[in-house]
């Protein structure tokens, strides 16, 4: 009697916890794609590196990684979306100059938004030149 009562509730508890961290996860996954525009990066692309990485379960992320080149300077900038039926790659091809906003991890820069050097001198307000001063100075 108590096994007909207890297998139940267990297979029903595991299955909720199975389908809020589901939930949760997929709900991670949209938001991969959304960086923060701490810090801004100019360069221009040396290499393009494109793979696919498991996020969790049957969820997929799409990874560009650019090498960029500026003032004898090596820096990789990373783009990463979630995997998805619309998804519409950006182009990117060497030699390009390229502004990038985003945010630095892991000496990584991570980035979401992008423009192409003729519209970003336009719009372009920082000083990229100039190394940013710490909060102690």
């Amino acid at each position: 009697m108590v096994t007909a009562i207890a297998i139940p509730l267990l297979f029903l508890y595991f299955y909720y916890v199975t389908r809020t961290e589901r939930k949760r996860m997929y709900r991670q996954w949209l938001q991969v794609g959304n960086v923060p525009a701490e810090s801004v990066i100019k360069g221009t692309i040396v290499a393009i590196q494109e793979k696919t990485e498991r996020y969790y379960g049957d969820y997929l992320l799409a990874i560009i990684d650019l090498q960029l080149e500026h003032d004898e300077e090596k820096i990789i900038a990373r783009m990463q979306f979630p995997l998805t039926q619309s998804l519409q790659k950006p182009a990117f091809s060497v030699g390009d100059s390229i502004v990038c906003y985003g945010q630095w991890r892991d000496r990584v820069f991570l980035f979401a938004t992008y423009q192409a050097t003729p519209t970003a001198s336009k719009n372009l307000v920082y000083n990229t030149t100039k190394t940013p001063l710490l909060q102690d100075e």
